[in-house]
């Protein structure tokens, strides 16, 4: 029941009866009874069930932990169960239980799953901003739970290639849709942690995976080999995880009712998330003339450089690690078990998990992205100079460390570097997938060559480590060039700042604001 006015109770009791003059004066003297039977207004904090002591940092803060708990786990499940059901094909592939797969086969299906894995992706985003994520992202991983399950069902690698095509599809929606959906919650300054700890998380996933599946390799019942139970289990954990995501995970902030429970809280998420930018919307209508933005703007090019050249040789360090894993298990161990080389995989992932969320947290902090990636990169350039220079089994096992700390680390700042520098929601998003997807291509059209090359020939390893830290090297140099790009940038925009050249738009016009979006003179990149 909602609160009486006191001014309009007492003009209602003066003037119920005109000609009674005794009335009028009674009323004034009970008034304070009868109000007290009346429920006043109440302040605003009781309305909503909150202590009225609780500050307004308080409840920022409590919103924020919200945020994290809501956003972050059903995003992280998200990218663990994409890494399990990609690696599905190198593990029959390695096992080689039902159907042979040589070199070529595996090339073959490898090229299929990155044409449709890839490809879409910038569309993908599109249609996930314009959808909602439980409309997109919980459907995508459903689609590709059923798919997963089907690899068990075919008799062919013809077979297994054409499921693989068709699970490209799905999957492609899942890292880009993620990480976009991310940005839409989080402030371009307080980015850093949340994007390394949904990173971390596919860094632990993979390990995880790969112990989970060397148990879950060796059963052999129901006339299924060990490579079909794989596909079966994590695809049915897909499709269960993907049901729990439907119902949890919150849609975006100018829609969202579980996060954002409250017109106060939504004006309270607003100001947190626009900060001191003014150019940011947590809406924005979807126009064509993104595209053009995107595809005309030169930061598109320098961050796929920056991007591309360190999650291609992420992935090839992940098949050198697997590798360098099982010759120092052969080496310490006589007869080692799939498990004990599995087990030596695990400790350089931990170490990514760590690095890559303190870096996260830090560069919030400093307010600083390219330093930590160049410091990241020498990391990566360490470890596959002794990879190409070095045969000793322990020193390389030792430089796979090195690696998870740039590529994993200096991964995740590259993709939070990439996100800040970019505004209006569309042209993130389509940038996201235009980055994603190239690295996805490149890294599918060359590292199966690395993998599946002939191993007769006795520098297979070294060509492979010698691509890979050729790419480590553009990575910083596209780090460093970026970086100047973006201070030049900067002082043009103060430049324009000082002369008085400022935006000169309607505040009540979306358009224009989202037209200027990061090229306003109002919108500092951060470095």
């Amino acid at each position: 029941m909602s609160a009486l006015n006191p001014q309009l109770a007492i003009s209602r009791l003066q003037t119920a009866s005109p000609g009674a003059g005794s009335l009028r004066v009674q009323s004034q003297a009970s008034i304070p009874i009868v109000l007290g039977a009346i429920p006043g207004p109440q302040p605003a904090a009781e309305d909503s069930g909150e202590d009225a002591s609780i500050t307004e940092t308080d409840k920022q803060k409590r919103l924020q932990t919200r945020i994290d708990w809501m956003i972050l786990p059903p995003l992280t499940i998200c990218y663990f169960l994409l890494f399990t059901n990609r690696m599905n094909v190198q593990l029959i592939y390695s096992s080689n239980q039902r159907y042979p797969l040589d070199n070529n086969r595996y090339a073959i299906i490898q090229f299929l799953f990155t044409i449709t894995y890839a490809l879409p992706e910038p569309l993908w985003n599109v249609l996930l901003r314009r959808l909602g994520p439980r409309v997109w992202l919980a459907p995508a991983l459903l689609l590709s739970g059923f798919l997963a399950v089907f690899c068990a069902a075919v008799k062919d690698w013809q077979g297994l290639a054409a499921i693989r095509f068709l699970i490209g599809l799905p999957l492609g929606a899942l890292f880009p849709g993620c990480m976009y959906y991310i940005t839409c919650w989080y402030p371009r300054r307080k980015l850093g942690r949340p994007v390394a700890i949904f990173y971390a998380g596919g860094a632990m996933g993979s390990s995880l995976a790969n112990l989970l599946n060397s148990a879950l390799v060796k059963i052999n019942v129901s006339g299924r080999v060990g490579s079909d139970w794989v596909c079966i289990i994590w695809g049915l954990v897909t499709v269960i995880s993907a049901i729990v995501v439907f119902f949890f995970i919150p849609d975006f902030p100018d829609e969202d009712d579980k996060i954002l429970r409250s017109e106060a809280e939504h004006t309270m998420f607003k100001k947190w998330y626009v900060a001191t930018d003014s150019t940011r919307n947590i809406s924005e209508h979807y126009r064509p003339h993104a595209w053009k933005q995107v595809f005309t703007d030169m930061k598109t090019l320098l961050f796929i450089f920056v991007r591309m050249s360190t999650v291609v040789a992420r992935d090839g360090l992940t098949q050198r690690q697997r590798e360098n894993a099982s010759a120092l298990a052969a080496k310490l161990f006589t007869h080692p078990s799939d498990t004990t080389k599995t087990l030596l995989y695990v400790p350089p992932a931990f170490l990514a998990v760590i690095t890559t969320i303190y870096i996260g947290i830090l560069s919030d902090k400093t307010n600083q992205r390219g330093y930590y990636i160049m410091v990241t990169s020498w990391f990566s350039i360490t470890a596959f100079i002794i990879f190409v220079s070095s045969e000793s089994v322990t020193l390389q096992y030792v430089a796979g460390f090195l690696g998870s700390i740039g590529t994993w680390a200096g991964g995740a700042i590259s993709w939070v570097w990439m996100a800040n520098n970019v505004e209006g929601l569309f042209k993130r998003a389509i940038m996201i997938g235009v980055n994603v997807g190239t690295g996805n291509l490149i890294g599918g059209f060359t590292i199966p060559a690395t993998v599946t090359m002939p191993k007769k020939e006795g520098n297979y390893k070294m060509i492979g480590s010698a691509y890979f830290l050729g790419l480590s090297f553009l990575h910083f140099a596209a780090i460093v060039f970026t970086r100047w790009y973006l201070s030049n940038q900067n002082r043009e925009k103060q430049h324009q700042l000082q002369q008085g050249i400022r935006d000169q738009k309607d505040p009540n016009s979306v358009v224009e604001e989202e037209d200027r979006g990061d090229k306003s003179p109002d919108f500092e990149y951060i470095l």
